[in-house]
């Protein structure tokens, strides 16, 4: 791998398409660094009841399935419907930034891992016991700050924010001092061709 290459990628820990990008990034990440970058798919105004969603995601699950392979399980709408179930991307972006800055190493499996075990398990990204099993399998001995706090939710966001990502999953390649938007591709072989490996 050359430390003048690496693939900026734009996640979000409760995106579905990040989810499904899952495994098309860690191909990536065999021939190139991966660099996480988060800029905030679900915050602000758009933060709320997690069961308002569902109808959206649902009608998304076909084409997300069709296009990746991957879909929500039936324990990630248990886990929307649930009382007190709230979709913000916040909680868990201060978890995955904290394993990014004490383990950078680490950063993009545990995202990945973040994400798989909310669409895949139900988990619950607002709860910061869940994290627990995660951070023993990919990152033993970070501890969490305080995921509500809105200041760590700001810094988690601010190299994406800054950088201008607005759509998840982004992929850009930096090659030196420049940097070019791929298209998203979520099949790995695909991915990893298009970096040129």
């Amino acid at each position: 791998m050359s430390a003048a290459r690496e693939l900026i990628y734009g996640y979000d820990p409760i995106c579905g398409w990040c989810y499904g990008a899952a495994p098309a990034v860690r191909a990536a990440a065999e021939v190139v660094p991966v660099r996480v970058v988060m800029a905030g798919l679900v915050t602000g105004d758009r933060v709320g009841p997690a069961a308002a969603m569902e109808g959206y995601v649902r009608g998304a699950a076909g084409r997300l399935r069709a296009v990746t392979g991957r879909a929500p399980s039936e324990a990630f709408f248990e886990w929307m419907r649930s009382p007190g179930a709230v979709a913000d991307s916040g909680p868990p972006a201060v978890a995955v930034d904290a394993v990014r800055r004490e383990r950078p190493g680490s950063a993009l499996a545990f995202a990945c891992a973040v994400t798989e075990a909310h669409y895949a398990e139900g988990m619950d990204p607002n709860d910061p016991g869940a994290y627990a099993p995660l951070l023993d399998r990919h990152a033993p001995g970070v501890v969490l700050p305080d995921i509500h706090d809105p200041g760590l939710q700001d810094a988690a966001f601010a190299e994406g924010r800054e950088m201008g990502i607005t759509a998840f999953p982004t992929f850009a390649l930096r090659d030196g001092g420049r940097i070019a938007v791929l298209p998203t591709i979520y099949d790995p072989p695909a991915l990893v061709a298009a970096l040129g490996a």
